[in-house]
């Protein structure tokens, strides 16, 4: 609800607020009246997607809003080119992976309905599941582009009046529903989804071993003859000889593994030379180290205080 700003009325169009027009909706079956607000877009850079001069921005649209809903809102006063939602929730692959499983597989489970039929039923289970839209978060908002820019001024002249806001399986409660059931699949049909799965991979793994043993021995258009890997131990062969690569972890170890080059201290006659006067040098460190310590150790003799 907006505070403090004041709502002009009109005697045929709809009310304006902050510029945005009032369209009062009635949702099918209930009491209460649902409000969205629209204007005409703008932007400060003319987006080739979204035309300023035919499109119109929403907000407050409902969480469960489709593309239909809006065009069947808009029936009779223009005609929808597209609709662009924003601030979608989005729809989880893996519930509608979920829900497909859970359909074929309740289907299957009826003795009373054939193979053939069943498949076909689950299909169009599955489709019906991919179609649902992605909800919207808590007050939504999503741009209308029209189909025609004269069209542009019937929507914004729209008569005053409450519009109906249809409900089916993909709305309200049974939406829902819908969600819940495809989270939560049964144990069995996420078993044959797996088993089905594997089955084509396993499918696809022989014949890619296939097509690489047909490869050996095989010249290409410069008449050399490519190395390909067959194994899945890493090795590679021509088909007479084989090479095993090295797998990261392995070259890691062997690199560490190596022994450090061996140096030779005296190969020349200076490393001989810097080697004394190092020896030197510290030996002179030492002796004036030893010098002060007798120093402070004789006069720590001489110390008597009685």
């Amino acid at each position: 609800m907006v505070v403090g700003k004041k709502t002009k009325k009109s005697n045929s169009g709809l009310d304006e607020l902050s510029g945005y027009k009032v369209l009062p909706v009635q949702i099918a079956g209930g009491t209460g009246t649902h409000y969205l607000y629209f204007k005409q877009h703008t932007s400060k850079r003319e987006d080739p997607l979204l035309p300023s001069s035919r499109t119109i921005y929403i907000s407050n649209v409902p969480a469960d809003a489709t593309e239909r809903d809006l065009r069947r809102l808009f029936q009779g006063v223009a005609r929808v080119a597209r609709v662009v939602f924003h601030s979608a929730v989005g729809q989880d692959a893996v519930k509608v992976a979920a829900a497909a499983a859970q359909a074929t597989s309740e289907i299957s489970s009826n003795t009373k309905v054939g193979k053939g039929k069943a498949k076909a039923v689950a299909t169009t289970e599955v489709a019906k599941v991919q179609q649902v839209a992605p909800l919207l978060s808590s007050g939504g908002s999503a741009h209308v582009v029209l189909l025609e820019d004269v069209e542009l001024g019937a929507v914004l002249g729209m008569k005053a009046g409450v519009r109906e806001w249809a409900i089916d399986s993909s709305h309200g409660l049974a939406r829902h529903v819908l969600d819940y059931g495809a989270a939560r699949p049964a144990v069995d049909a996420v078993r044959a989804d797996v088993d089905a799965f594997m089955a084509r991979f396993e499918e696809a793994q022989y014949e890619r071993e296939r097509m690489l043993e047909q490869q050996q021995n095989v010249a290409d258009a410069d008449g050399f003859i490519p190395v390909v890997r067959r194994a899945r131990g890493g090795k590679n062969t021509d088909g007479t000889a084989s090479v095993t690569a090295m797998s990261t972890d392995e070259a890691r170890e062997a690199g560490a593994a190596r022994k450090e080059p061996t140096t030779y201290a005296n190969l020349y006659r200076f490393q001989a030379r810097e080697r004394k006067r190092d020896q030197l040098v510290d030996l002179r460190r030492k002796f004036e180290e030893d010098k002060e310590k007798i120093a402070r150790m004789r006069q720590a003799r001489q110390f008597r205080p009685y």
